[in-house]
Parts: C-alpha cells; structure tokens; sequence
C-alpha cells in the first residue's frame, strides 16, 4: 500500500475518519503460497462475520467506510485484497484461503458482499460447495460461460461497443501472448460508470476523477489471461445446485445498462428454491460508496435474516447482564 492516508481524504463521504481509521486491524493469510494483507474490523471472536471482495482494480481501502457501517452493525468485517490480476480461478482459490481463514480464526457464520469481478467470483465459491452461509452481490454475478450474458455486456455503444470490437483480436491475441498486460480501461470506463443522477453524480465523479482515477494502488493493467478469464470460465458446478442463501442488488444505472439488468433478472428466476431476494438500487455501480450508511443497512439486513445473527444477540444481552451483576 503507497499510501495509507489517501483512503481518508478520498473515499470517506459520510463518516469520521479517525473513528474508522481507529478501528482498522490488520491480519494476514496464505494462499498459494504467498501472504496477503487482510484489512477488518473486530466486534468480537463470536460475532456473525462478513467478508467484502471488492470489483476490478479496486483495493481493501476504498471499502473502509463500508465496512465501517457494517461493523457498527455488530459484524466482523474483513476486506478481500485487490484481485492483481489473477484469473477467476486463481481468484476462487484465494477466496476459499480467505474464507478458511476467518472460520479458522473467528467462527463459520460469514457472509459475504461482493461486487463487480468480486461477485463473479463469489458466485462461484457458492457453486463450488465452499460453506458460505449467505451472500450478497451487486453488479454481479453471471455464469461467464453464458451466451445470455456475453452478449448483455457486448451489447450497447461506448465500452460494450469496445468491447464487442476488440473480441475477436483479444482471442488471436490470448494464443500468442497471454501474459502481454493491457489497461483495464481497455474494456471498462470508470467515467461511463457515474450515475447520471444529479443528486449523486457530483459525490461520484469526485470519488471516481479524484479518486480511483489518481489512485497509486488502484490497478490499472491486467495481464490478457486474466481479462478473458472473465468469459471463458465454467461454473464449478451448475446453478440448479445452489444452496446458499443469495441477494442480488441490482443497480439501475449499472455495468452494462439494461441488458445486463435483464440477465440478472433472468438468473435470479433460474435460482433453485432457496431463500432468495433481489432489491434494485436507485443508483450506479458505485451506490454502495457513494451511499454507504444505506448500503450497510440493506446488506446487514439481509445478513440479519441469512446468518443467524439473533443468537449472537442475545449472547450479548445475557453478557452484559451478567457484567452489570458483577459490578453490583
């Protein structure tokens, strides 16, 4: 990390800094062989836990705020590291150390909240029987595989028309160099991305022109294998085998504009008889940081009903009775 203030005079919108900056700790956890950074926030070792894993480029720190709200809910909450550059099934691999690590060390009540690249993965830490107990994505999740949903993020003008364009040469390109490293920006706009919402256009472009854009630990290549990852790799198992509870948060001003909205709708349908929910979000792909009180409690209430979060609760009333015996 370059630089560790540049979270606070950038993506905090609604909260004390000192007060989130007090709170962080710092952990660590091995996956493949290397060491990676685990940005939280403890209530206590017996509290429900939620892990954040943030979208393409994004690292722990533009969370902080987020997780923040989400620990003043009585979460635990843990922040994924970047994703660098690594497939989806790399990525899948380091989720799965990351979730081991928090059951290991905490207890096995985890959430998680993924969006963007974060979500496709998560998704698929479902499918692969990894034991979750609820999860919710926002922009995000698809099954990469899917014509349904190539075509919803090829389709359109701007980067979807980059994007359907530049196909074809990217899959030449792939047999002969896939290590070469391309920019991100290649084939996802951050500046497209802004709401066009007046109310919440001006706090975005800060956050995006001012912030992500200038950021010196934001990623900005991707080696080309990691970037086709994103539509050439199958689920581990099929959608009909799901058994984890799921929300979608389905931003109506998101990644890949309407079509993208339909295949999530159509997904959500094809959902097996779990518990289930879908909440469309008045905002952009960046709602969730440009909003984050509001995003904790959406996400925290979901995590209310899907962890068993009333018997921690109630542990804690029966603590602080038993403390306030002591003291008398």
């Amino acid at each position: 990390m370059k630089s560790r203030s540049y979270w606070k005079s950038h993506y905090v919108v609604e909260t004390d800094t000192d007060a989130i900056e007090r709170s962080i700790k710092l952990a660590s956890f091995t996956s493949d062989g290397r060491e990676f950074e685990l940005v939280y926030f403890e209530r206590d070792r017996h509290a429900p836990n939620i892990l954040i894993s943030p979208g393409s480029g994004g690292h722990s720190y533009v969370f902080a705020e987020l997780a923040y709200q989400m620990y003043l809910r009585n979460y635990n909450v843990f922040i994924m590291p970047k994703h660098g550059g690594y497939t989806i099934v790399q990525l899948l691999a380091r989720h799965c150390d990351a979730v081991r690590y928090i059951a290991n060390n905490f207890n096995n009540r985890i959430g998680v909240f993924a969006e963007g690249l974060g979500g496709f993965v998560t998704f698929y830490l479902a499918l692969s029987d990894e034991p979750l107990g609820s999860m919710a994505l926002q922009n995000s999740p698809a099954i990469l595989t899917e014509k349904k949903f190539q075509d919803a993020i090829l389709g359109g003008d701007r980067a979807a028309n980059r994007r359907k364009k530049l196909l074809p040469l990217l899959r030449i390109l792939l047999k002969i160099s896939p290590k070469v490293r391309l920019p991100i920006s290649l084939y996802l706009n951050w500046k497209e991305l802004i709401d066009t919402k007046e109310e919440n256009r001006e706090i975005e472009t800060r956050l995006v022109e001012k912030g992500y854009l200038k950021d010196p630990d934001f990623d900005k290549w991707y080696p080309l294998s990691a970037i086709m990852s994103l539509l050439s790799t199958p689920p581990p198992n099929s959608v009909a085998d799901l058994k984890i509870p799921t929300m979608f948060m389905v931003a109506k001003r998101g990644f890949g504009g309407r079509p993208y909205v339909d295949y999530l709708k159509d997904l959500y349908e094809r959902l097996p008889s779990i518990k289930k929910k879908m909440v469309e979000v008045d905002g952009s792909v960046y709602w969730m940081l440009s909003h984050p009180k509001e995003a904790a409690k959406v996400i925290c209430g979901w995590f209310d009903e899907t962890l068993q979060v009333e018997p921690y609760r109630k542990m804690g009333i029966e603590r602080s009775i038993q403390a306030i015996g002591a003291e008398s």
